[in-house]
C-alpha cells in the first residue's frame, strides 16, 4: 500500500518557479511511497535537508577557512621568526639593550 508522504511547503520557489529542492523532494516522496522499508529512504532525506538547509556545506566552508587561517598564521610566524633572526645579525641589535627579547 502506498504511504502518505509529509508535505512539502509549496514546491515553489521565491520567484513563482519551481523551488530548487522540488526535484530532490520528489525523489524522496517517491521513494517513501514505493519502499517497503522506509530506512531505505534515508539518503534522499538527508539529501533533501541539505538542500533545505546547507549544513554539511557551511560546515565544509568552515573547516576550509579555519585552516586557511592557520596555515596564514604559521607562515606569519615563520616569517616573523625569520626576520627576528636577521635582525640580531645587525650589529645595533647585538646590544642587549637594545636586542628583540627571544
Amino acid at each position: 500500500s502506498a504511504r502518505d508522504a509529509p508535505a512539502m511547503a509549496s514546491g515553489f520557489g521565491a520567484r513563482g518557479s519551481e523551488g530548487r529542492c522540488a526535484p530532490v523532494w520528489r525523489e524522496f516522496t517517491k521513494c517513501v511511497n514505493e519502499a517497503d522499508d522506509r530506512s531505505a529512504c534515508f539518503k534522499f532525506r538527508e539529501d533533501y535537508v541539505e538542500c533545505l538547509h546547507h549544513k554539511k556545506e557551511y560546515r565544509r566552508e568552515n573547516e576550509i577557512e579555519n585552516e586557511r587561517q592557520r596555515r596564514n598564521e604559521e607562515h606569519a610566524n615563520a616569517k616573523k621568526e625569520a626576520l627576528l633572526k636577521e635582525m640580531r645579525t645587525f650589529s645595533w641589535v647585538t646590544d642587549e639593550k637594545y636586542a628583540p627579547k627571544k
